[in-house]
């Protein structure tokens, strides 16, 4: 699928871990790091309605944090194929391993497709739910909040200081984290530098961005606090120094 159209020029790079033989053919939102709203069920006919039609499957429940208030969930990813479905419901899994995993046919009924997608197309993300979910659970999700931090750095006028500083800072702060060279308190700074920006700018340009940011650590903290405090990166994507 071509990619939709982006805000920033800078070239897209891939944040999985492993290569495309070794991702998972489909990956189930099973619910997320909070809230009630899971779908074992789904991923349970998943399984069953494969092994019925005799068809291989590499099935891996989602990397996804939510609070349970998704408009467009579940959400089922295919990471060979770079696309979403959403809604999926139990009466939709026949369908969509034999006409998407064995003819290669795409659902169009299902298929995510966001207008205002502006950040990149391997990320659902829901402002008003604080829904996120990734394409692939070999996510590095450190990386990822790296990735957001420059490009809202790219959107920034640059013309209030809160915003300018701020989003510079928190670039140096994550760019440590990958490296394995932060401070204990790395995450701390993190979050008092959003929410400086969030009161101090002179738009409402760095709340909105950084709202994505606090989300991921807020979902993913367990990740964060190994590049600080063992220096490992959980998924084994970032080149600890």
């Amino acid at each position: 699928m071509p990619e939709p159209l982006s805000r920033t020029a800078k070239p897209q790079k891939p944040l999985g871990l492993v290569s495309p033989y070794e991702k998972p053919d489909l990956t189930v939102c099973t619910g997320g790091t909070q809230g009630p709203c899971g779908h074992p069920a789904l991923m349970a006919r998943f399984q069953q309605e494969a092994l019925r039609l005799q068809l291989p499957l590499k099935l891996a429940p989602a990397k996804i944090g939510c609070r349970g208030e998704c408009r467009k969930g579940p959400f089922v990813s295919l990471p060979h194929r770079g696309l979403f479905y959403q809604q999926v419901r139990e009466e939709h899994v026949p369908f969509i391993l034999e006409e998407t995993m064995r003819k290669g046919k795409i659902l169009f009924p299902l298929l995510r497709l966001d207008p205002l997608q502006a950040i990149r197309s391997d990320i659902i993300w829901e402002k008003e739910t604080e829904c996120l979910m990734t394409l692939d659970p070999s996510f590095c999700m450190v990386q990822v909040a790296q990735y957001l931090i420059h490009f809202h750095a790219e959107e920034s006028c640059g013309k209030c200081v809160p915003c300018r500083l701020g989003i510079k800072r928190l670039g140096e702060v994550i760019e440590a984290l990958t490296r394995g060279r932060a401070a204990a308190e790395s995450l701390s700074e993190m979050e008092t530098l959003i929410s400086l920006m969030t009161q101090a700018a002179y738009c409402s340009f760095a709340g909105k961005t950084s709202k994505i940011i606090l989300a991921i650590i807020g979902y993913f903290r367990a990740e964060f606090e190994a590049h600080i405090r063992d220096k490992v990166c959980p998924t084994g994507v970032c080149r600890m120094i």
